[in-house]
């Protein structure tokens, strides 16, 4: 009979080789995961889906809903058509104010929602015949914007709620809303700097001249929208991210409660609400959490953590081990999920951290940023993925990003253990 121990692990592995696989759902494969657990005895049914109900799974679905209210009422449209107007035709004029709104809207609200709203808007503005603008100098930044600036605090992407709730689950330290706004907004700033100097010269090079594979047509739909709903809108996010800066009350509450304000007033209908909600994140992060917890109840968290200590032996020194955490989730985030990457890598963090007296908080702090930030591969996120609609091919994201990637890492390693400290 195989141990509990053991099973809980080959299960594990199993769904991560699914994740890798990407036939099936990723929600799908996580739940898949979650009731083999159950079935096979490793835990009880509470142990695997009770995080379907929790804190974290709560949060995200808050989020969802108010960036969804915010785009439905105009007022993320009328943002980005100002700035558009502002910049008169500059196209680094545009990358300042497109890419810090980016950050900022993506701060709080859906990665790939933001950049959905600024493709149609410079995509438009590039096909106009007295346009000096080309939409893909614009877009790779704009999406820098969305990717970085998602990095920057808790509600900004799925991958800092798994992490939270991979912390949750072992009653570690969590992270508040603005844990992650100092590094964050330093990488902002360096990813600006990066896209108006080096970047913007490296992709007039990699697509001038390019005979686009994929033509991109913006949607010609003319909507209006009403200025009341606009106020209301904005009033609620105002409050909620005052909120989010106090913790008065818990977050989870503040996103529910904001969400249901939006609905009350007609920003956005109950309808469309839960059709904006991504159910399919919904179910990955709390199906991957629903597997960690399982795993770390049977004990197979302690098997990864001996493994990697056979690797890597014992004299691996705190900043070492930081590295190399930080680099193994750098890299997995390039090819898969950035929650998924967290879900192969925290365990080993929270496993290891106490015996040998580290600061699981800061680990994991540096780990969940790397995993946000992962920029060379399309497949790191959504995000980018959505952007390729605009004719950037596979291989662009690499040559455009490797020297940005290798800069953020640097960062990470500087700066993090700098400011929070490795060891307890």
């Amino acid at each position: 009979m195989i141990p509990t121990d053991v099973l809980s692990l080959i299960i594990f592995v199993l769904c991560i080789a699914l994740f890798v696989w990407d036939k099936f759902p990723m929600a799908t494969t996580a739940v898949l995961g979650c009731t083999v657990m159950v079935i096979a005895g490793v835990c009880d049914f509470k142990t695997a889906f009770g995080q379907f109900a929790s804190s974290t799974v709560i949060l995200t679905i808050g989020v969802m809903v108010i960036g969804a209210a915010i785009a439905e009422t105009g007022l993320a449209n009328t943002i980005g058509a100002t700035i558009v107007k502002a910049a008169k035709n500059s196209e680094k004029k545009l990358i300042i104010g497109t890419y810090l709104v980016s950050s900022i809207m993506s701060a709080f609200l859906t990665n790939s929602a933001v950049l959905a709203i600024f493709i149609p808007i410079i995509m438009g503005l590039s096909k106009a015949s007295d346009s000096k603008i080309e939409g893909k100098n614009l877009i790779m930044p704009i999406a820098y914007g969305c990717v970085i600036g998602g990095a920057s605090t808790l509600v900004g992407s799925t991958q800092q709620m798994t992490a939270q709730g991979l912390l949750e689950g072992v009653g570690a330290k969590t992270f508040k809303t603005f844990d992650f706004t100092l590094v964050g907004g330093i990488l902002i700033i360096l990813g600006l700097i990066y896209c108006l100097t080096y970047g913007y010269n490296r992709g007039k090079k990699i697509w001038q001249g390019r005979i686009d594979e994929v033509e991109y047509i913006a949607d010609g739909e003319v909507k209006t929208y009403s200025k009341t709903k606009m106020i209301i809108v904005s009033c609620v996010f105002v409050i909620t991210v005052l909120l989010y800066i106090t913790e008065w009350i818990p977050l989870p509450i503040t996103s529910s409660v904001a969400a249901v304000l939006c609905i009350m007033t007609g920003c956005i209908s109950q309808k469309k609400a839960i059709t904006a909600v991504n159910w399919n994140i919904v179910g990955r992060l709390a199906g991957c959490l629903g597997l960690a917890k399982a795993l770390e109840a049977a004990g197979g968290t302690q098997l990864i953590s001996d493994g990697f200590k056979y690797l890597v032996g014992d004299s691996l020194t705190p900043f070492m081990f930081f590295c190399i955490i930080v680099l193994l989730t750098q890299l997995t985030s390039e090819l898969i999920s950035n929650s998924t990457a967290l879900l192969i890598v925290l365990p080993i963090v929270i496993s290891i951290a106490p015996d040998m007296g580290l600061n699981m908080y800061t680990y994991a702090l540096g780990a969940t940023i790397a995993s946000g930030v992962a920029l060379s591969c399309p497949l790191a996120s959504s995000t980018l993925g959505m952007s390729m609609c605009v004719g950037y091919r596979f291989g662009d994201y690499f040559k455009y990003s490797f020297i940005f990637d290798v800069i953020t890492y640097i960062t990470i390693i500087t700066l993090v253990p700098l400011i929070y400290g490795l060891t307890i």
